[in-house]
């Protein structure tokens, strides 16, 4: 009996049953790990900046609204960067498997 690895055997249960939404949320969590932390850090410049509001307190505020900005043109450049790194890759694995293919079928043909 062939040996898995963990991501193999996560790939076939996710086949056989489904994926839950709790599941897939930490999947691609683990694919892009910049894109929660950009999220992180909206959320909290967007309470800062309602705790900036509510006392008074403009300055605090208006930095922490910029924070939000920042943080979340981040978040969006992480989902853009992190599509395109996917799509290369998967790209890649194409061409192998291709040219893998192709190799095979020159050396069994005479």
């Amino acid at each position: 009996m062939p040996e898995y690895t963990r991501e193999e055997l996560d790939n076939m249960r996710i086949a056989l049953e489904g994926e839950s939404a709790w599941d897939r949320m930490k999947r691609k969590s683990r694919e892009e790990p910049l894109v929660p932390a950009g999220v992180a850090l909206t959320c909290f410049a967007l309470i800062a900046a309602t705790v900036g509001v509510r006392t008074g307190n403009r300055a605090y505020a208006n930095n922490m609204f910029r924070l939000r900005v920042a943080a979340q043109s981040f978040t969006v450049m992480a989902m853009v960067g992190g599509s395109l790194y996917y799509t290369h890759k998967e790209n890649q694995a194409k061409a192998a498997a291709a040219a893998a293919a192709a190799a095979s079928k020159d050396e069994s043909s005479p």
